[in-house]
């Protein structure tokens, strides 16, 4: 480990540094610059002799025409074209005791007076001929000085003497050098108030001690440069100055290409007439330059090329990388420079690895992604935010950043908080890689994801529009033919709920270009406003897309009007007749629109039809060829006999995967383990996954943990979900748990042959969590999970500990029990009868599931333990939240928008148990039945919902008088939703209950009570079941209070 002591530091103004190299190396080079407008005119060298010169020219000048600056910290203002007069003026100011304020030329009038007045200017100061580029210098006049300086010629051959300057750095460091300010994207912009101080981290961190062999990745050493390095950054943005302080403190002299509007053209030229081999761009120029083979190849000549100020397209990166050096830059104005190192391997070009001890933590916020946060420490002297802020302990930047899948020390930057789209359904995702692929194709200048608050995302592209009219593209939809790929590549890379479907995506306005920071990013809020009406009609036009329905209602008609409709929700041709469309990403959104376009299409073309198509069709026939079997018969009036379909689906896959469960070994080979217990937890990052694996954490008996989920970045999302549910084991108990990316369907569950065979040798505890929860779907749609269930347990045949696998299944399996059926209460037991299973595709998947369990037992003496669990609630502490996507939060949301809201919930009672609580009781039923001899070759069912039931009817007033609603029927409340006719994006938002509007249906309107369950087996293990409380008014508050409703939120 390095450590970085504080009397390795020393402080320097860079004022002084000037002078003292102008007196002892009067010759070095300070930098190159043109001698023209155009690179071949050539360059000429600037020494230190020469910047000392034209500095204390510039002082005197100061001195006397605005007087001395020292007594009362006056500002000057500074604008002219991006050259070396910046510096002058900067190094003058330092001498004569001013404060310089940088203010982007690109600034309104009115946001530039307001900075003037915030930084207490005194006088505007401009290079000749630059008078009339001034923001408002018609009001200005009047109220402030406006001068004109001499020109750069008389600076540099005009002999003077020396502008003594002794200030020492002690008596400096504090006081305000340098002013700039935000970008001012969501107002009027802020100054931010640099000191000596700051300006001297950028010395500090060149001499920041690193492990032995590493290099940094920032440029500060002239021999491994090569001479100079080309930097292109305006003076006043913090990668210009900090070329220009290097320049100062570690000698690496730079050049600048002539000031002119930057091309790609422009620095190729420059880079082929300097012939430097070191370079500093922004992303934006490097991807112009390598859209030529000429100004690829030229790049390609360079030894080290450095970018900053945005991530620079992966498709670029990987073009370039092993035959340039690859150098990322990262900061802020108020945080500086960053130090890390230079990557050990190329392939990692877009990685950070940070250097140890530079106050660099990384703070999960949500699912993947860490903030940067400075933490102040012994070493102000390198982090610059601690100079600017001097009574800051601690820096939030806003930066995100992701973990590398396998090198955990290494972070990719993937954009700003203020990037990230939350979704209406309370998805996060950040759109900037997606829009960095699109980017790079030639005929994409800029692309926007918007999508904030919506249910999806929807894409802004501003051409290339010089392309764009060479090309003469007829339409839109040509030119997104053409770069559609593109959009494709960048879908594949995003989360399923963050990908951009063709119909919302539009074109800019050739005459409305994207407005741009100095750094050469996308103002996201500037363009969006913009762009408001485009993107609300995107948002309008949902899914009214062109789709005829035939004339005649033929099977082979229908099938090609299915396929067409779902072509177009899914955007992708691959999906065949007979695949599952949900397996393809196919999503409750998308149901609706289906379900919406095709009732439009057929009463559009054949009002005499009388048929209409609802979601609970689109999600019983998940396929092309069975929904349009399904149209087609309806159409022809035939029927079908759905109870004996039904048993004969649940039979067929119980048959499927019951036969390939045969003991590898006699029953009495299984082995038991004493206290020191290994877990394969799977689903560990859902609601009552994360409650679990916290029960696992707190537990002395349970040595190590494998999570199992489908995420690559689930051991980020966990961290996450553990800070926002308040779980504050995994700081103490993280080392005990490994997180294992699996494939719910594959074989060995998607592992490899190393790491299955691990969990074969250690693994004596199976809890298997991860379910997809979804009261729409038919069973088939569950097939890949149901064959889960059967490799675990082929998993525990195969094991050394014959690990005993605990199923987390539900009480809907036993909620069509009669009385008739023997008993008057649903037993804790195996029930193979499937009558007894509610008529539903997720229940029916359970079922089905644990008759394979019960098999396993019987047949091969795998232990097995079902936990049948009722309606889980949310939490009983303040810290978490019942997902709002699930059935009552949905019901509550939607009565707050309707102001009605059921008096009856199909059933009267209420017998759900609060998450955490459930955890404490599978985790009592886990021990006693580890603990029970006759555990290790047989199956138990348990039944785990609340004993101490209420009734809806007795909580009613309560949620009545918090949420200001009206109780109705729950046929009238239906009858409310039914009236909804195809609903838009902002109904299902406000109205999310219209997506279970059949589920709702069978729900409230069941005329067939639910059947009664056995608990006592259950109760006599797990005391906190036989001692939990009914819901009440209390947790309902709670529950309010964490979805934002009712009067206390």
């Amino acid at each position: 480990m390095v450590h970085f002591h504080k009397d390795e530091i020393s402080g320097r103004l860079l004022a002084s540094v000037v002078d003292e190299k102008a007196r002892k190396h009067p010759h070095q080079k300070f930098c190159i610059l043109p001698n023209g407008e155009s690179p071949r005119e050539g360059f000429y060298d600037v020494t230190f002799e020469d910047i000392a010169r034209a500095v204390d020219q510039m002082s005197w000048w100061i001195a006397r025409t605005l007087g001395p600056g020292d007594e009362d910290d006056q500002t000057l203002a500074y604008l002219g074209t991006n050259d070396i007069r910046y510096i002058i003026v900067f190094l003058a100011c330092n001498k004569t005791g001013y404060r310089l304020f940088l203010p982007s030329p690109r600034n309104s009038t009115e946001a530039f007076l307001h900075l003037l007045k915030e930084t207490n200017t005194k006088a505007v100061l401009h290079p000749p001929g630059f008078k009339e580029h001034i923001p408002g210098v018609g009001r200005l006049v009047t109220t402030m000085e406006i001068v004109e300086i001499p020109w750069l010629n008389e600076l540099w051959r005009k002999q003077t003497s020396s502008y003594s300057y002794i200030k020492s750095f002690r008596e400096e460091q504090d006081r305000i050098a340098l002013i700039v300010h935000t970008s001012g994207t969501t107002g009027l912009p802020k100054p931010i108030f640099l000191t000596h101080g700051y300006c001297a981290t950028v010395d500090n961190v060149r001499n920041f001690p690193l492990p032995k062999g590493r290099r940094s990745s920032i440029p500060c050493n002239p021999l491994f440069e090569g001479g100079a390095v080309l930097t292109v950054f305006p003076f006043f943005h913090i990668v210009g100055f900090f070329f220009f302080a290097q320049a100062v403190f570690s000698g690496l002299p730079f050049a600048t290409p002539p000031s002119k509007p930057l091309s790609g053209d422009l620095v190729v030229k420059t880079l082929r007439e300097l012939r430097v081999v070191s370079a500093a761009l922004p992303p934006s120029l490097i991807e112009n330059i390598c859209s030529s083979d000429f100004g690829l190849k030229t790049l390609t000549q360079l030894n080290n090329l450095y970018f900053g100020g945005a991530p620079l397209s992966p498709e670029i990166g990987e073009m370039l990388r092993g035959r340039v050096k690859l150098n990322s830059l990262i900061g802020s104005t108020e945080m500086g420079i960053l130090l890390s190192m230079r990557p050990l391997d190329e392939a990692d070009w877009s990685y950070f690895e940070w250097a140890p001890n530079f106050n660099i933590h990384m703070d999960p916020v949500s699912d993947n992604f860490y903030e940067l946060v400075l933490r102040r420490g012994d070493n102000r002297e390198v982090n610059g935010i601690f100079h600017s802020f001097p009574s800051l302990l601690e820096y939030r930047s806003k930066d995100l950043y992701t973990r590398h899948p396998t090198k955990k020390h290494l972070w990719k930057y993937s954009g700003r908080s203020d990037d990230i789209i939350v979704l209406s359904n309370g998805e996060k995702f950040n759109p900037v890689d997606m829009e960095k692929i699109i980017e790079a194709h030639p005929l994409v200048s800029r692309a926007l994801i918007v999508g904030q608050g919506r249910f999806h995302s929807a894409l802004l592209i501003e051409p290339n529009w010089e392309l764009w009219h060479s090309r003469k593209f007829p339409s839109d939809s040509a030119f997104l033919d053409e770069i559609w790929p593109k959009i494709r590549e960048a879908n594949a890379g995003a989360p399923a709920y963050g990908r951009v479907m063709r119909s919302k995506i539009a074109l800019a306005d050739e005459n409305k270009p994207f407005k741009t920071t100095p750094k050469g990013t996308t103002q996201r809020r500037l363009v969006q406003q913009d762009y408001e009406d485009l993107i609300e009609t995107l948002y309008r036009n949902d899914h009214k897309k062109d789709l005829e329905c035939p004339d005649e209602g033929y099977l082979a008609n229908i099938l090609i009007f299915i396929r067409q409709a779902v072509h177009n929700q899914l955007e992708d041709k691959n999906v065949h007749d007979a695949d599952d469309f949900y397996e393809a990403g196919f999503d409750s959104l998308q149901t609706v629109f289906l379900a919406n376009t095709l009732s439009s299409a057929i009463k559009s073309k054949h009002p005499d039809w009388s048929l209409s198509i609802n979601i609970h069709d689109v999600y019983a026939h998940p396929t092309i060829a069975s929904l349009s079997q399904y149209v087609t018969d309806r159409l022809q009036g035939n029927k079908t006999d759905t109870k004996a379909l039904r048993y004969e689906r649940i039979n067929h896959m119980i048959q499927k995967y019951r036969d390939s469960l045969r003991p590898e070994r006699p029953f009495t080979m299984w082995r038991k383990r004493g206290n020191q217990h290994v877990v394969l937890l799977t689903g560990s990052t859902g609601s009552l996954g994360s409650y679990i694996l916290d029960q696992l954490l707190s537990d002395h008996t349970v040595v190590k943990i494998y999570c199992l989920n489908r995420s690559a970045d689930a051991e980020t999302r966990q961290r996450q979900v553990h800070v926002e549910r308040g779980l504050g084991l995994w700081q103490t108990g993280g080392e005990r748990v490994e997180f294992v990316k699996a494939v719910f369907g594959d074989d060995k569950l998607g592992l490899s042959e190393s790491k299955y065979n691990t969990l074969l040798a250690t693994v004596d505890i199976t809890i298997h969590n991860a379910w997809k929860l979804d009261f729409n779907r038919r069973v088939e749609s569950f097939e890949s999970l149901i064959k889960s269930v059967r490799d675990l347990l082929a998993f525990s045949l195969r094991g050394y500990w014959c690990p005993h696998l605990f199923f987390v299944s539900s009480i809907s399996t036993i909620y069509g029990w009669d009385p008739t059926m023997g008993r008057p209460s649903a037993p804790e037991d195996i029930i193979e009868n499937s009558d007894a299973v509610l008529e539903q595709g997720y229940a029916e998947s359970k079922h089905i599931a644990e008759r394979l369990c019960y098999e396993a037992s019987k047949t091969a003496g795998v232990p097995t333990t079902i936990l049948r669990v009722g309606q889980i609630g949310g939490p009983t502490r303040a810290e978490g939240i019942w997902n709002r996507n699930e059935w009552f939060p949905s019901l509550i949301a939607t009565s707050a928008r309707i102001g009605k809201i059921p008096t009856s919930l199909g059933t009267n009672e209420v017998d759900w148990i609060p998450v955490d609580s459930l955890a404490e009781i599978i985790m009592e039923i886990i021990h006693s039945r580890l603990g029970t001899h006759s555990s290790s070759a047989s199956a138990a069912c348990f039944h785990i919902v609340n004993p101490k039931k209420t009734s809806w009817k007795s909580l009613l007033p309560f949620v009545q008088s918090k949420l200001n609603v009206a109780p109705v029927a729950a046929s009238e409340w239906i009858s409310n939703l039914k009236n909804v006719i195809d609903p838009t994006e902002e109904d299902l938002l406000q109205m999310p209950a219209l997506k279970l509007l059949d589920f709702y249906r069978g729900l409230l309107l069941s005329d067939s009570p639910l059947a009664d369950v056995e608990v006592r087996n259950t109760m006599k293990i797990s005391p906190t079941l036989a001692n939990l409380h009914p819901i009440s008014e209390q947790m309902i508050k709670n529950w309010l209070w964490q979805w934002g409703l009712g009067e206390d939120s």
